[in-house]
């Protein structure tokens, strides 16, 4: 359990004037009393990040005090961040910690700048990292599958674990090894996002996973005789280096995955991806946004949107599986027909203008646009006649 440290806080008295305004401190002070406060909010790592953002901050501007930055500094700031090269979503982070700050001490009657003032860019979309069976295989296939290495016996289980069940490497990380149900091939976990809403979940895995994980539970009872497990409670611990007995970290799943990806001559796949792909594989199954949504532990139905995105080949697959099951407007019989080639290249090209200039559109966005394409699909049965009334006539051939 985290451990709680506070700081020593200087104690301002009210000035006489009758309002009421807290006397100035010196940043670096005030990025220490902010810390301490927001441990109370937020998980260790986010406390850390931010404290680090204000610390930046802080060596740039000299260690003024809070109430002599002004918004020309902080721009100054964050546009020589920009020139030296940092990403652009990279500073919807920082720029939030600098909100918070201020904001903090705005609160509290500091006469600072207003937290409004300081922008958060939004985000440039990048199209998400989705692994495939046959990259998993060859990741796995990296790893010797006969050594005696605690190392191997743990990554296999672990990376069998994120694949079967799409879970965040955050939340396979905390489990402990009371919450497996060995039996039933499943485990409650805590929610690493959305807490307040669905702060536990079940995952569930299959056979052979179950297998690396008995195998990896052995020799973990015979690590735990010939060293200190300084977290016995942890499933997954840390076995080489200064954390040798800690809970295995997010950051060391990280390296682990960047480490097998460079053996297996892949791109780096992270675990993020294997999420990705579990989410899509729910959706070709016939899953809902519904059963995304609980399988994978989302918050909000907004959250499950971007694992259903498809594009490129997917994309193309999933029209043309499309196309071959709307039987009741006359698929069923358009196989044969050689106006059928024509009409498919109608929607593709009806598709690409529909959606020019976006990176991936939804399964719900798809088929309303294959919808109002075939709203007067009879065409096939009598196309002369339905031509004309057809709403995209130039599309189809």
């Amino acid at each position: 359990m985290q451990q709680l440290r506070f700081g020593k806080w200087k104690r301002h008295e009210p000035t006489t004037s009758c309002i009421r305004r807290a006397i100035s401190m010196l940043t670096k002070d005030a990025i220490n009393q902010f810390t301490n406060w927001r441990q109370f909010k937020v998980k260790e790592g986010t406390v850390r990040g931010y404290d680090r953002e204000l610390r930046n901050l802080c060596l740039f501007l000299r260690n003024p005090h809070i109430e002599n930055i002004t918004l020309s500094q902080i721009m100054e700031y964050l546009n020589g961040m920009a020139d030296l090269g940092w990403h652009r979503n990279s500073f919807v982070g920082k720029c939030m910690a600098l909100r918070k700050f201020f904001e903090f001490y705005r609160l509290q009657g500091y006469q600072v700048i207003s937290e409004e003032l300081i922008p958060i860019p939004d985000k440039e979309p990048k199209l998400p990292r989705v692994a495939n069976e046959e990259q998993f295989k060859k990741l796995v296939a990296a790893i010797p599958k006969d050594s005696h290495d605690p190392r191997h016996i743990r990554n296999l289980a672990l990376i069998m674990l994120l694949w079967d069940t799409g879970a965040r490497n955050g939340e396979i990380c905390s489990l402990d090894v009371k919450d497996l149900d060995l039996n039933e091939m499943k485990a409650i976990i805590r929610t690493e996002k959305a807490k307040t809403r669905r702060p536990f979940r079940e995952i569930f895995w299959t056979e052979d996973t179950n297998d690396y994980l008995l195998r990896w539970l052995k020799k973990r009872e015979h690590l735990a005789k010939v060293m200190t497990l300084n977290e016995p409670e942890a499933l997954f611990v840390s076995v080489t280096s200064m954390k040798c007995g800690y809970r295995f970290s997010i950051k060391g799943v990280g390296e682990m995955l960047r480490r097998y990806s460079n053996r297996a001559k892949l791109p780096y796949i992270n675990a993020h991806s294997f999420r990705h792909y579990k989410g899509h594989q729910v959706i070709k199954g016939g899953g809902s946004t519904a059963d995304v949504m609980n399988i994978l532990g989302h918050a909000s139905v907004q959250s499950t949107t971007i694992y259903t995105m498809m594009y490129g080949k997917e994309l193309e697959q999933r029209a043309r599986l499309f196309l071959g099951t709307k039987k009741d407007i006359g698929f069923a019989e358009a196989g044969n027909d050689p106006r059928f080639e024509g009409a498919l290249k109608g929607l593709i090209r009806f598709m690409k203008e529909e959606n020019e200039g976006k990176e991936a559109i939804t399964v719900g966005d798809f088929e309303r646009q294959a919808e109002r394409f075939f709203k007067y699909a009879t065409f096939m049965m009598d196309p002369i006649k339905v031509a004309a009334k057809a709403p995209f006539p130039q599309f189809i051939s």
